[in-house]
């Protein structure tokens, strides 16, 4: 009776329904079959609303005319590339890996802008590159970041430390002009000079990738850990925290006392800060803690006794069924009993999602926390035990309490988490409405939970200094095991995992742009060709998995050649993926023991000179080199 009622109303009823129940109406009723073929970009346009696979803003452009580009959008075909996607982070679709070879060697922070394909990375021994992680070619670089700096980027300003204490904002070059800088904390002599050097270097008729100094902040005190998340860095110091206007070069609020202790201590040395425009989240030894912004009241707390004793242990899937990805392998999840009172474990890091609804908590001990809603706590309208989710990355019965994690990752879509711990690299899903999108039940919990295997080595895993996640991709630093430059077997400049097929790969953006017509791109790794439908990648593409990591000890390299391509990586004779310790590096550099390991992997966010002497006692322990890595899933 439902074809019967006015279009209208139909395609309104409709707009409720997920992908895979309009294809089953469509299957079964030729009615609905013909109203869905004849409004199928009405359709889709409300199946991506319904998957949340479009941004609000972007609707409003689209409606008011102001973006004619989403005119053009082939609303079909988003939902299938997404879908794909979604079947590739669940590990139901083959992955492959690729190094990145311009990054350079010993890649310590790096952020990824997925909408200009570039990534920026910070390095141990100093220096700021953007490099086009489509060409693997440096795009811009400078040498004057300091040694060690962590940085954060957002919106097109990318923030690092100093160690003097101040913290540099730079600017994407193209969004100002000079006359714009604010009068307040302006760029100094060495940030300017710095620039137009970099700029001589790398003159470019765009300037894409290109950053120009816009602010040096004096921060009050001596701070440690700091986040961006425009317009507003949060730079913390041992007892009070400082908020930011980055746009205006202006400070708008300090929250004191963050210390102060409450019924369970104190909040103990910091590990990591987060910040929204409500909101600061600050991890503790001993808690979590989250200050509402504009009066600075403790607003909630969170200790490891507070978590519920049922958690979900992540196991190893011993099921004899075949899986399409050997490289995102789906993982079980067992009910367990914890007494998780007894537990002592820092909280290593917190985020928040882009919606300011959802917070994801790591503990040092493999304690993952989802929380969805978290507001509803604040308000005391559930207890933690009947909203979040607790996972458990360290099953082990001998030692539980062991700290194991190592870095935190959440997605742009907020759908995704990454998380690295001596155990393993894992992604998890998070939203149980994804089930909509696979038709497959999730687990009780309403997550489902991939490990990435190949990169399992404790040691090397313990070395990852940063995890990034786009909504197609897994970026990380990765020293490789020497298992893979044997000299019995061929080295790669550019990993392809699995072997490449005879066709070409076109690379298409999931954000919303025109559908781009295909253009061959002999650079990149060929991905196989399947008709397939899915989520977050084009429908005729397999989702991948990439891994990239570096061998070129230099930044900024002008006039550097392409890298060959994949294919013909074999008659080109690249460097192997791991060398041998440079002969001019100190040859007493020793490994750190474990526990120096532990502190150095554990406070992913400090900038201090305590972390730098940390991570110089453990970065030659293997190979002697660390490798940019990304993993990406490809369209």
């Amino acid at each position: 009776m439902l074809h019967e009622l006015p279009t209208e109303i139909a395609l309104y009823i409709a707009s409720y329904l997920s992908l895979q129940s309009l294809r089953n109406i469509s299957l079964v009723s030729r009615e609905w079959h013909s109203l869905i073929t004849n409004n199928l970009q009405a359709v889709y346009r409300n199946a991506a609303i319904l998957h949340r696979f479009v941004l609000h803003a972007d609707l409003q452009a689209d409606s008011s005319g102001q973006n004619p580009d989403t005119k053009k959008i082939d609303w079909s075909q988003l939902c299938q590339r997404r879908l794909q996607i979604e079947r590739g982070w669940r590990g139901q679709a083959p992955s492959v890996a690729r190094e990145l070879n311009s990054t350079g060697k010993f890649v310590h922070r790096m952020k990824v802008d997925q909408k200009e394909n570039f990534v920026m990375t910070t390095r141990h021994h100093g220096g700021l590159s953007v490099i086009d992680y489509n060409t693997d070619r440096v795009l811009w670089a400078t040498a004057h970041v300091d040694d060690y700096a962590h940085c954060e980027y957002d919106h097109g300003y990318i923030i690092f430390n100093r160690h003097d204490n101040s913290k540099e904002a730079w600017r994407l070059a193209r969004d100002f002009q000079d006359s714009e800088i604010p009068d307040d904390f302006r760029p100094d002599d060495s940030m300017i000079k710095s620039s137009r050097e970099a700029a001589q270097r790398h003159a470019s008729p765009t300037n894409r990738g290109h950053f120009r100094p816009w602010a040096l902040l004096q921060m009050p005190e001596f701070t440690r850990a700091f986040r961006f998340s425009y317009p507003t860095l949060l730079s913390a110091g041992a007892n009070n925290a400082y908020l930011w206007d980055v746009p205006t070069s202006r400070l708008v609020e300090t929250i004191s006392n963050i210390q102060a202790p409450n019924q369970d201590g104190t909040l103990g040395p910091l590990s990591y800060v987060e910040v929204n425009d409500q909101y600061a989240f600050f991890c503790g030894a001993n808690q979590l803690r989250i200050f509402a912004r504009g009066g600075g009241a403790l607003v909630y707390h969170l200790g490891m006794k507070d978590l519920q004793c049922i958690n979900w242990d992540v196991l190893p899937d011993n099921s004899a069924d075949p899986c399409p990805s050997w490289l995102l392998q789906p993982q079980r999840l067992h009910e367990a009993y914890h007494v998780s009172s007894t537990s002592q474990s820092n909280f290593v890091a917190a985020h928040v999602s882009s919606s300011g609804k959802d917070i994801a908590v790591l503990a040092a001990s493999g304690i993952f926390i989802w929380i969805p809603g978290f507001e509803r706590l604040i308000h005391r309208e559930v207890t933690l035990n009947d909203t979040a989710t607790v996972l458990n990355f360290n099953a082990s019965r001998d030692n539980i309490a062991q700290e194991i994690s190592v870095y935190l990752a959440l997605g742009e879509s907020n759908e995704k988490a990454a998380i690295a711990t001596r155990k393993g690299l894992f992604i998890v899903s998070l939203d149980p409405e994804t089930s909509k999108l696979t038709a497959e039940a999730p687990p009780r919990p309403g997550v489902s939970v991939c490990r990435v295997a190949k990169y399992d080595h404790s040691r090397h895993l313990s070395f990852i200094s940063c995890l990034q996640m786009t909504d197609t991709g897994l970026f990380f630093n990765w020293c490789p095991s020497s298992e893979q430059s044997r000299p019995s077997e061929p080295t790669r400049r550019m990993v392809v995992i699995p072997p490449p097929p005879q066709h070409g790969h076109v690379q298409v953006p999931i954000q919303i742009v025109p559908s781009p017509q295909p253009q061959p791109q002999p650079q990149h790794a060929p991905v196989q060709a399947v008709p397939a439908v899915g989520v977050e990648g084009q429908s005729d593409y397999l989702p991948g998995l990439e891994l990239i990591g570096s061998s070129d000890d230099e930044i900024g390299e002008e006039g550097a050649p392409d890298p060959p391509s994949p294919i013909n990586a074999e008659e080109v004779g690249p460097p192997p993926l791991v060398e041998s310790q440079e002969e001019e590096e100190d040859e007493d550099e020793e490994e750190g023991d474990e526990n120096d390991e532990e502190d150095s992997v554990v406070d992913e966010d400090a900038d201090d000179s305590e972390m730098d002497e940390l991570e110089n006692d453990a970065m030659f322990a293997d190979d002697g080199k660390r490798l940019s890595c990304r993993c990406e899933i490809l369209i």
